[in-house]
C-alpha cells in the first residue's frame, strides 16, 4: 500500500490531490495487477473505466492492421497512466492495442470516483479535471509532433526531423532516446530492418548528419555541411 501510495503521489493526475485524500479516499479502491510480456492490457473497442498507473517495465500502444504489420503510437514507463484518454470520452472504447512488453506491474483505480463528488470534494474532483486537462493536452501536442514527423518524405528526413524535435525540446544536441532500435523504426512506421545498421565501433550511435552532407530548410535554413553539423538534427542519440 505505501507503494502505491508513493506510485500517487508522484503521479501527474493523482499527485494533485493530498496525501489524506490519496490514502484514505482512493487507495482502498485501489488494485494491482500482473500482466506478462506480449499480453494484451486492451483491445480496439474494448471499453475502459479505469486509470491504469503503470508501476514496473513498460507498455507499448500499438496499432495493428489486417495485413499484420503494427505501428507504435507510444511507450507508456513507470509513471505512466494508461487510460487517462478514454475514461473522459462518451465511448470509453479504445482505438489501440495496449501490450506489455516486459513483465508489467499496472495499479488500477476507477475512474468515475474522480469525475463527480463523492468520495472525493467538489474541490478535489476540480483539480483532477485540471490536471487531466493538462495531460491530454499534452498529449495532443505530441500527436501533432509525431505527424510532422510522418510527414517527411523517407527515413533520413523522418530520423531528422524527430531528432531536430528532442533536442530543441531538450534544449541539448545530446540526449538518449526513450524507444529501442525497433520502437523507432515502428514510430517512424518504417521497416525494423531500416534502422538495424550500427555504427563501426559497434555501439549503436548514430550521426545521420555525418554520412553525407544534408542540404535543406529544414529546421533553420541549413545550407551547408558545417551549418547542418551545428543543426539540432546532428545529434548524436544512442539506443
Amino acid at each position: 500500500m505505501e507503494e502505491w501510495l508513493e506510485a500517487l503521489k508522484r503521479d501527474r493526475l493523482f499527485g494533485s490531490l493530498g496525501e489524506e485524500a490519496l490514502r484514505h479516499k482512493l487507495l482502498p479502491l485501489a488494485a494491482e495487477r500482473h500482466y506478462a510480456a506480449g499480453e494484451v492490457l486492451l483491445r480496439p473497442q474494448q471499453t475502459e473505466e479505469r486509470l491504469g498507473l503503470i508501476l514496473e517495465r513498460r507498455v507499448q500502444i500499438l496499432q495493428l492492421f489486417p495485413s499484420g504489420a503494427s505501428s507504435l503510437m507510444a511507450v507508456l514507463r513507470p509513471g505512466g497512466l494508461l487510460g487517462v484518454d478514454l475514461v473522459f470520452t462518451r465511448t470509453l472504447a479504445s482505438p489501440y492495442h495496449a501490450v506489455a512488453s516486459e513483465d508489467t506491474r499496472v495499479l488500477y483505480l476507477p475512474a468515475a470516483p474522480l469525475t463527480r463528488p463523492g468520495p472525493l470534494t467538489p474541490e478535489e474532483c476540480m483539480a483532477v479535471m485540471r490536471q487531466a486537462l493538462l495531460i491530454l493536452s499534452h498529449d495532443n501536442m505530441k500527436k501533432h509532433y509525431r505527424l510532422t514527423i510522418l510527414s517527411q518524405r523517407g527515413l533520413r528526413q523522418r530520423v531528422l526531423a524527430y531528432l531536430s524535435m528532442q533536442a530543441t525540446r531538450r534544449k541539448n544536441a545530446s540526449f538518449s532516446i526513450p524507444f529501442s532500435r525497433e520502437e523507432l523504426a515502428s514510430y517512424l512506421c518504417e521497416p525494423q530492418r531500416a534502422l538495424s545498421r550500427t555504427s563501426p565501433d559497434g555501439t549503436g550511435r548514430v550521426d545521420p548528419v555525418s554520412e553525407k552532407p544534408f542540404y535543406s530548410s529544414y529546421p533553420t535554413g541549413i545550407n551547408n555541411k558545417a551549418a547542418a553539423r551545428k543543426s539540432p538534427a546532428a545529434a548524436l542519440f544512442t539506443f
